[in-house]
C-alpha cells in the first residue's frame, strides 16, 4: 500500500529545505543582506503559510490533495534525479576546473541529456548554444558588471 504526501505538504517542506541552505550569515553590510534575507523569510512564510492550510484541511476532515504517480511521473522523476547529480557534481568540479570550463560542460551535458531526439543536429546545438552562451556571458560578467568568478585549481591554466 503506497502512501503519499499531500501537494501543500510536500511543497512546504520543500521551501524549508530551500530556506534551511540558504540561512547563511549574511555580513555586516545592510546592502549584502537585505534582499536575500528579505527573500528568505518570504519562502519560510509562504511555507508556514502552507503547513498552516495543510493542519486546516485536517481540522475541517477535507481530504488530501495526494500526488499520483504514472509512469510519465517515473521518467520525469529520474530526469530530475540525473539533472541534480549534474548540477551537484558541477558545483564540486567547478573549483577544478573553474567557473567558465564548469558551466560550459554542466549546460552542455544537461542539454544533450534532456534533448529528446539525439540526432547529430540537436547534439551539436546542445553543445554550440552552451558554448555561446559562455562567451557571451564572459564578456558581460567580467568587462561589463566586473564580477569576480572561481578560478581554476586543478589546472590553473584554465581560469
Amino acid at each position: 500500500m503506497r502512501r503519499l504526501i499531500d501537494r501543500d505538504l510536500l511543497t512546504a517542506l520543500v521551501l524549508f529545505c530551500i530556506g534551511a541552505v540558504f540561512w547563511v550569515d549574511p555580513g555586516a553590510d545592510v546592502k549584502d543582506w537585505i534582499l536575500p534575507r528579505l527573500a528568505l523569510y518570504l519562502i519560510l512564510g509562504i511555507a508556514v503559510a502552507m503547513v498552516a492550510r495543510v493542519v486546516f484541511a485536517a481540522i475541517i476532515k477535507r481530504l488530501p490533495d495526494i500526488i499520483p504517480l504514472t509512469s510519465k511521473d517515473r521518467i520525469a522523476f529520474i530526469d530530475v534525479v540525473v539533472f541534480f547529480v549534474i548540477v551537484l557534481a558541477y558545483m564540486f568540479v567547478m573549483y577544478g576546473f573553474g567557473f567558465w570550463l564548469s558551466s560550459l560542460l554542466m549546460m552542455s551535458l544537461t542539454s544533450i541529456y534532456l534533448t529528446l531526439e539525439k540526432t547529430r543536429h540537436n547534439i551539436m546545438l546542445a553543445v554550440v548554444v552552451p558554448l555561446l552562451t559562455c562567451i557571451v556571458a564572459y564578456f558581460v560578467f567580467l568587462h561589463v558588471f566586473y564580477v569576480p568568478f572561481p578560478k581554476a585549481t586543478w589546472w590553473s591554466g584554465l581560469s
